[in-house]
C-alpha cells in the first residue's frame, strides 16, 4: 500500500469510528441529561454505584481477551483458525456464565435489598459485557470496523430508546421510574448486544473445534500476555476513577451522585476521542519502530489538540445544567476542576498505553500503573483526612494524574529520544489557562468566548509548524 492510500485507510476508519461516536455522543447526551431529571439525586447515585464497579468485570476475563488482543493483533479476519476459535469462544463463554453464577449465589444468601440486586445485575452484565468485549476485540485486531461502528450505533439507539421508555413510565407512574428499572435496561441492552455477536461470529462459535488437550496451552499462553496487560487497562481505570471510589465510600449517595454527574458530563469527550485509540493499535502494529519514534509526539499533540479543543464544551453544559438540572448545580465545581485532567488520561491511555502494547512492554506499564495507583490512594486519603472536601479529593486526582504523564512518558524520552518538551509546555499552559480564566471571569458566555480565543492563540504559537504541515499533507491526500 502507497504512502499516500495508507493516510487515506486510517482516516476513512478514524472517520468511520469516529460518526457511531457521534451518534454514542448524542445518546450519552440524552441519557446523561434526562436520567437524573427522572430518578433522583439519591436513586441516580445508586446507578452511577453500579455502573462504577461494572467497570472491574473485565477483570473476571482473565487476560483471555487482552491475550488474544496481542496474539491476533493485525491479522486478517480469514487468517483466524476456525476450530481453534470455535474453542476459545465456548471455553471462554462457559468461564463467564460460571462466574456469573457464583455471584448471583453469593447475591441471593449474603447480601439484602440495594447491594443484592446490584451484584445481580453485575453477574448478569458481566456475562454481557465479557462476550461482547470478546468479540469487538476481534472485530478491532481484524480491522473490521464497519462491523464494530454499526453495533455501536444499534447500542446508542437502544439507550436512548431505554431512557425514553422510563421517560414514558415517569409520566404515567413516577414512583416506578427509579434507578433499578434502568440498570435492568441497560443490562439488558448489553446482553441483546452479547447474543447478536455470538450469532454474527457463528462460525467461530459453533460445530467442529480443536480439543481441549491440544488448545489449553494456547489459552494458558494467552492470559499470561493478556493478564499484564489487562491488570494494567485496570489499573488505568482505577487510577482514573480512584477518587470516586473514595467519594463513594467516605461520602454520603448524594454526594457521590452529584460527583458521579460530573464524571458523567466529562464522559461526553471521552466518547468523541475513543475513535483514535480504537483504530491506533492495529495500525501502530503495521508500522516500524523508526516510523513509531516519528509519529509519537505528533500523536500525542494531535490527542491534546483535540481534547482540549473539546474543553469549550465545558462552557455550554454548565449553562445548560444550571437551567435544566439545578440540584446538580453543585457538581459544576468539580467538573470545573477535573476537566482539563481529561487531556492527560487521553494521552495516557490513548498514546502512550497503545505504544507500550506495540512494543511488547506491557509488564512495564503494568509496574507504572500500580506506582500510580498507589500515589493515587495516598493523594486521595491525604486530600480527605485534611480537608474532608469533594473538592480536594479532585485537585489530588490532577496532580497524580500530571506524575503518571510524567512517569509513562519516562520511557519514550529515555529509550527513543522523543520529543517532549513542546508537549509537556502546551499541555500545563492549557491547564493554567483554563483555571485561570474560570477564577477570573465568571460569566460563562463571555468566558467560552475567550477560551476559544485563546485556545486558538496559544495552540497555533506552539504547534505552527506542526499544524502548517499537516495542512499541506492534508491537501496532497485530498
Amino acid at each position: 500500500m502507497s504512502k499516500k492510500n495508507k493516510y487515506k485507510n486510517i482516516i476513512f476508519n478514524i472517520m468511520k469510528v469516529t460518526t457511531s461516536n457521534i451518534i454514542k455522543l448524542f445518546a450519552g447526551v440524552v441519557v446523561g441529561f434526562i436520567l437524573p431529571k427522572i430518578i433522583g439525586v439519591s436513586d441516580y447515585g445508586y446507578h452511577k454505584t453500579f455502573t462504577l464497579y461494572a467497570t472491574y468485570v473485565s477483570l473476571l476475563s482473565f487476560g483471555i481477551v487482552d491475550g488474544i488482543y496481542l496474539k491476533y493483533g493485525g491479522k486478517n479476519y480469514d487468517q483466524l483458525n476456525r476450530e481453534q476459535f470455535r474453542l476459545y469462544s465456548k471455553a471462554f463463554i462457559v468461564l463467564q456464565v460460571s462466574i456469573a453464577l457464583i455471584g448471583v449465589f453469593i447475591a441471593n444468601f449474603f447480601l439484602q435489598k440495594d447491594a443484592k440486586f446490584i451484584l445481580i445485575c453485575l453477574a448478569i452484565f458481566l456475562i454481557a459485557n465479557n462476550v461482547t468485549a470478546y468479540f469487538q476485540t476481534i472485530s478491532t485486531i481484524t480491522a473490521r470496523f464497519s462491523e464494530l461502528t454499526f453495533r455501536n450505533v444499534i447500542q446508542s439507539v437502544l439507550n436512548i430508546i431505554a431512557v425514553l421508555v422510563l421517560w414514558g413510565i415517569y409520566h404515567i407512574h413516577s414512583e416506578f421510574a427509579n434507578y433499578k428499572v434502568y440498570t435492568i435496561f441497560y443490562v439488558l441492552i448489553f446482553s441483546i448486544l452479547a447474543i447478536w455477536y455470538v450469532y454474527t461470529y457463528r462460525n467461530i462459535v459453533f460445530g467442529k473445534n480443536s480439543k481441549w488437550v491440544k488448545e489449553r496451552k494456547n489459552i494458558r499462553y494467552f492470559a499470561i500476555i493478556g493478564c499484564p496487560l489487562m491488570v494494567a487497562n485496570i489499573c488505568s481505570s482505577l487510577v482514573l476513577s480512584l477518587d470516586r471510589q473514595f467519594v463513594n465510600i467516605l461520602f454520603d449517595k448524594k454526594t457521590y451522585a452529584l460527583y458521579a454527574f460530573a464524571y458523567n458530563m466529562l464522559a461526553l469527550v471521552t466518547t468523541a476521542t475513543s475513535a483514535i485509540s480504537t483504530v491506533l493499535y492495529p495500525t501502530l502494529k503495521r508500522e516500524n519502530i523508526d516510523s513509531l519514534k516519528k509519529s509519537y509526539s505528533i500523536l500525542v499533540g494531535v490527542v491534546l489538540l483535540i481534547v482540549y479543543g473539546c474543553i469549550i464544551i465545558y462552557y455550554p453544559l454548565c449553562i445548560f445544567v444550571n437551567w435544566y438540572l439545578p440540584q446538580y448545580s453543585n457538581s459544576l465545581i468539580i467538573f470545573q476542576i477535573i476537566f482539563p485532567g481529561l487531556a492527560i488520561s487521553s494521552v495516557i491511555t490513548i498514546v502512550m498505553h497503545n505504544y507500550y502494547k506495540t512494543l511488547g512492554i506491557n509488564l512495564l506499564f503494568f509496574f507504572k500503573g500500580i506506582f500510580a495507583l498507589i500515589l493515587s490512594a495516598v493523594a486521595n486519603a491525604i486530600a480527605y483526612y485534611c480537608f474532608k472536601t469533594t473538592q480536594a479529593i479532585s485537585i489530588a486526582s490532577i496532580i497524580t494524574l500530571i506524575i503518571w504523564y510524567c512517569v509513562v512518558e519516562y520511557y519514550f524520552i529515555n529509550n527513543m529520544n522523543v520529543k517532549y518538551k513542546e508537549n509537556f509546555i502546551y499541555m500545563i499552559l492549557m491547564m493554567l489557562f483554563f483555571y485561570s480564566l474560570n477564577y477570573i471571569i465568571q460569566n460563562l458566555f463571555v468566558g467560552c468566548i475567550i477560551y476559544g480565543i485563546g485556545f486558538v492563540l496559544i495552540s497555533y504559537s506552539i504547534y505552527k509548524k506542526e499544524i502548517r504541515n499537516f495542512l499541506n499533507k492534508l491537501k496532497k491526500v485530498r
